[in-house]
């Protein structure tokens, strides 16, 4: 694994030295929640860890209503039609088989199985086997994608003494999609900020900012924790943002005074790495956002005085801008709605507003007190995670796109930005599991 991540590091940037709730607006569907049945077959102690996290899982959302049982056996595919009250039409019945956890979903009307998968237990902890079943099961139930087993990163500030002064720091947390199981990632003695996930499915890495004496370098990390400066310039080094497959990378350096992108990828004539500049004007340019393989949307202000949000087509460098007037930053895209997410300074506070790529309409999502800042799309696309900030608070929130619904991940007591969701990775090992 060190090996690998080695590998990956070199691969990515290996030329660079040489060349309560507020009001949401959101226009959800007003729909009752289905009742799902969930059913533990066997022994339940085996069980009860897997079992209540994917109960919390199903109903997370607000969509299901899940009414649990535990049965020692299924005697006969007849029996599962008298298990629940005629309201709940489906049920999921799991059962521990060795090393693997089995699941079926049956229609209790017609009485037939609807579905079924199995799950490895590995050396995996119970959440992560929940996660994993929630996310075998929930497109099957309900007919969307899902993400329950992708992590979310953030920045929590602390203050710690330094010569019997106080100082600020900021660390990196990592948790479940939820905000649950939250763990101290990056501990050092600095301000740690702005983390990015990579894309590769198979190599779990983050990326962060990380202030030092003399400039504020980019850092990489795998999930144990093994850190590697990866883009030490003067000024700023920050904000990577990588295409579908990881290889090419985009990301900001202030190294030659104002911040300016820069495109890392393998040339396929020479099939050596290249680094170019992608930007090349007076402005600050920053918060870029890969749309596709040949597009990425960022922030500039070189035409405007206010920060306005752009796409370039990395082909030819032709840039069009689509937002006007008022200051905005931090679009995130999605490639399951093909819609751009960002914030908009409106009426004195930042609020995210989305822009639909096919349609090329703008649409404002929130609404009342409080900026809301750096949001970034759940890799199924039904939830966008952001920061809150209202006064001397900040805190890390979630909008379900399904219902408008937002919910607070972290605790009113810390001062929580920059969140982060990671895509849904095949491996879960080290802070992972």
């Amino acid at each position: 694994m060190q090996k690998y991540f080695m590998y990956l590091s070199i691969l990515l940037f290996g030329s660079l030295l040489y060349g309560s709730d507020f009001h949401v607006a959101v226009q959800a569907k007003k729909t009752k929640s289905v009742p799902i049945g969930l059913v533990t077959v066997g022994k339940k102690q085996k069980l009860q860890g897997i079992v209540d996290r994917l109960h919390k899982d199903l109903c997370y959302s607000g969509q299901c209503q899940v009414v649990s049982k535990s049965i020692q056996n299924l005697k006969s595919v007849s029996a599962v039609k008298n298990l629940f009250p005629d309201e709940v039409s489906l049920a999921v019945f799991i059962s521990d088989e060795g090393n693997e956890i089995v699941w079926r979903l049956y229609d209790l009307l017609s009485v037939e199985m609807i579905a079924a998968d199995r799950c490895q237990k590995r050396e995996y902890k119970d959440f992560v086997v929940a996660h994993q079943l929630a996310d075998q099961i929930w497109p099957v139930l309900m007919g969307t994608a899902s993400s329950f087993s992708s992590k979310i990163a953030y920045c929590k500030q602390i203050w710690k003494k330094y010569h019997n002064h106080e100082k600020p720091y900021k660390q990196i947390w990592i948790a479940d999609f939820d905000g649950s199981n939250a763990q101290l990632f990056i501990d050092i003695p600095t301000v740690s900020f702005a983390p990015r996930w990579s894309s590769n499915p198979t190599c779990p890495l983050l990326f962060y900012s990380e202030n030092t004496l003399s400039n504020v370098q980019l850092v990489m990390s795998n999930m144990f924790n093994k850190r590697q400066v990866m883009c030490c310039f003067d000024g700023l080094n920050m904000q990577p943002t990588f295409n579908k497959n990881g290889k090419e990378v985009v990301f900001c350096l202030s190294k030659d005074g104002s911040s300016q992108l820069y495109h890392s990828y393998v040339d396929h004539k020479s099939g050596k790495r290249r680094c170019d500049r992608l930007t090349d004007n007076s402005g600050n340019n920053f918060g870029p956002c890969y749309l596709d393989d040949h597009h990425v949307a960022f922030v500039s202000d070189f035409a405007t005085r206010r920060p306005q949000i752009y796409i370039m087509d990395l082909r030819t460098k032709s840039i069009q801008r689509i937002t006007d007037g008022a200051y905005v930053a931090c679009p995130a895209y999605c490639p399951v709605s093909n819609k751009l997410v960002y914030s908009k300074m409106i009426d004195g506070a930042m609020q995210l507003c989305e822009y639909d790529c096919q349609l090329k309409k703008h649409k404002q999502l929130t609404q009342g007190p409080g900026s809301k800042e750096e949001p970034s799309w759940s890799s199924c696309g039904n939830y966008i995670l952001f920061g809150v900030n209202e006064g001397l608070k900040s805190r890390i929130a979630q909008l379900n796109l399904l219902t408008g619904k937002v919910k607070y991940l972290t605790s009113v007591q810390d001062h929580c930005t920059y969140p982060s969701c990671s895509p849904v990775y095949s491996e879960f090992f080290g802070i992972l599991n």
